[in-house]
């Protein structure tokens, strides 16, 4: 009988591979395409779970009316929650403020980071970290602080402010910025532009030292000052980073207000210092309306995907990269 098995048995044919090894074979493979995919799994979940799955919740509430109440069903309206939104004065209203700190923030993001990072990419020693390092204390600090420390020195009776301000002259009265419907909006910018400051200027500097020295010195050699260097190759050689915090700034200028926004302000007085963020949580969290509040979301993430898309065509065509 072991002859029998001995002779049942047929090697495989030289110069092919056996079945065994096939296998083996295909399974490396597999295992190589879906290696990647794996190390990604951990990262989808997370996005899936707290970013796209909220994003279809808000698409299906945007069309719903739901109070939020333990218990009760959306009941779908259609397009009702669009119609009364484009009907409603305090979210035209926010749109105008958003619109105001949009630009108002332009000058905070961009232009005053992109000096400040000149300026400090030009000095020697320490002392530049340490100027980048006191730009950037501002953007670590709680929002909760700085509206405190704020709200002191805008204090209509006893802030330095307004202390300074009658010294001066400048003012008859002290006034209370905060409640006052001609001056409310105003220190939110503020304060939101002197927090983002060190922010830009971070990134600023970054791009500045990707850029190479030699291009200066032969400028230099050239008879180029210090006004044509900048003009005639700093914003050249800056304008991918400048495209990026213009939509960074264009994107995010109504989240960076929010939070100043609902402890100095709480939208008030009159509406007056709203924006269309701090209207979405008011709607949903103050008046119980998740599908007027979705609504007012799905309208501006229509809104603002377009912008991107249109910052991202201009950063393309007109971004400058030395490669």
């Amino acid at each position: 009988m072991s002859q029998a098995l001995e002779t049942s048995y047929a090697p495989p044919l030289p110069g092919k591979p056996s079945i065994a090894r096939n296998r083996s074979l295909n399974g490396a493979k597999l295992w190589r395409k879906l290696k990647p995919f794996l190390y990604l799994l951990p990262a989808l979940l997370l996005l899936g779970i707290w970013m796209y799955r909220p994003l279809l919740n808000t698409f299906y509430l945007a069309f719903h009316k739901w109070g939020m109440v333990p218990g009760t069903s959306p009941e779908f309206v259609g397009f009702d929650n669009f119609t009364r939104l484009m009907e409603n004065k305090s979210f035209l209203s926010s749109i105008g403020n958003t619109l105001f700190y949009t630009a108002g923030l332009l000058p905070f993001s961009i232009l005053i980071p992109l000096l400040l990072a000149t300026v400090t990419h030009q000095m020697e020693g320490r002392m530049k970290n340490v100027y980048r390092a006191l730009f950037f204390v501002p953007m670590i600090l709680a929002p909760v602080s700085v509206s405190a420390i704020w709200r002191w020195l805008f204090h209509p009776s006893n802030g330095l402010v307004n202390d300074v301000l009658l010294r001066l002259g400048a003012i008859s009265q002290p006034i209370a910025y905060f409640s006052d419907p001609s001056f409310a909006k105003w220190p939110i910018l503020f304060i939101t532009g002197w927090k983002m400051v060190g922010f830009s200027t971070i990134m600023f500097s970054a791009a500045l030292t990707g850029i190479n020295r030699e291009y200066y010195e032969a400028a230099a050699i050239d008879g180029a000052g210090s006004m044509r260097q900048f003009f005639g190759l700093t914003v050249p050689l800056m304008s991918p980073m400048i495209l990026f915090m213009l939509t960074m700034s264009i994107l995010f200028s109504s989240q960076w207000t929010f939070a100043y926004i609902d402890i100095l302000t709480t939208g008030g007085p009159y509406g007056t210092s709203t924006n269309v963020y701090y209207e979405m949580y008011k709607y949903a969290f103050s008046n119980l309306n998740a599908g007027f509040s979705a609504a007012a979301a799905l309208l501006f993430f229509i809104v603002f995907g377009v912008i991107s898309l249109t910052l991202n065509q201009l950063s393309r065509r007109y971004s400058f990269y030395d490669n």
